[in-house]
């Protein structure tokens, strides 16, 4: 029971107690105006003006006791809005969405998250170790609002996405891929115990190398269920030539799930796995 009903309870008993006050003070006036014997009117006349001030008494108990509830009640009000949620702009709020995530990155922007840096090469003056890269999605309804670490895609299972615009083939000796499906990502990147069949509700790692990209080209990573295409994310490359990647999925529900690696207009590897 919480303390406005509590409150309410007691002015109520409160109120029932002033309109006792008030009967009693009515009768022992009354019996002091008609009463034969002196003494009897002395007793009624003292227990009239009793019965007077436990009416003011009450009625101010009262008065402090709905105060309260008052006030309980607009703390309680206060209390609910300022502990509601700000709804996430663009994120489905139902669950089982397809969410697209890459790992946290160090210091980079928030539209953008490398891949690791491969042996010999360096990302920048500072020389820091990049993480994964992670395409824009095409723009679509429903996108979230991705923090400095994380680039994150939320779209509907249902939804149609906006094809790319064409951009030649892959230049030659470019290579993505194999992919591994796995439920743990190991360090350095790599798929620890990897498999083609998962448990629903369990986030999905694909982990894959890549060979001779050039900076400039547009990798895309796009996810189907059952033969539609679900995800689709999508940016130019500008991770060096070499080195590994991974990307992940939450699986919104059991099918059949693929995923395609594409350099510019060429798709360069696929593979699939099944969620039961």
């Amino acid at each position: 029971m919480d303390l406005s009903t509590i409150l309410l309870i007691s002015a109520a008993v409160s109120m029932g107690a002033t309109v006792i006050a008030i009967l009693v003070a009515l009768r022992s006036a009354r019996e002091a105006r008609t009463a034969i014997f002196p003494i009897v009117k002395e007793e009624e006349s003292t227990r009239a003006r009793r019965a007077r001030v436990s009416i003011l008494v009450w009625i101010a108990v009262t008065a402090i006791l709905l105060g309260g509830w008052l006030a309980s009640l607009r703390l309680t009000a206060n209390d609910e809005t300022a502990q509601t949620p700000a709804v996430e702009s663009g994120r489905p709020a139902e669950s089982g969405a397809v969410e697209f995530v890459t790992p946290p990155a160090q210091t980079l922007p928030t539209d953008t998250v490398a891949p690791p840096t491969p042996a010999g090469q360096t990302s920048g003056p500072d020389n820091a170790t990049p993480t994964i890269m992670a395409a824009s999605p095409t723009p679509v309804p429903a996108i979230s609002n991705p923090t400095p670490t994380e680039t994150a895609t939320s779209v509907p299972p249902t939804l149609t996405p906006t094809p790319p615009l064409p951009k030649g083939p892959a230049p030659a000796g470019t290579s993505l891929g194999p992919i591994e499906f796995s439920t743990e990502l190991g360090s350095p990147i790599a798929a620890v115990n990897p498999d083609t069949v998962f448990p629903s509700n369990t986030k999905i790692y694909a982990v894959y190398p890549y060979e001779g990209m050039q900076n400039g080209i547009t990798f895309a990573a796009v996810w189907y269920l059952d033969g539609v295409e679900i995800a689709r994310d999508e940016r130019p490359w500008e991770w060096g030539a070499q080195g590994r990647s991974y990307s992940f999925l939450l699986p919104p529900g059991e099918g059949q799930y693929k995923l395609e690696l594409y350099a510019n207009d060429s798709l360069l590897t696929s593979a699939s796995f099944e969620v039961r």
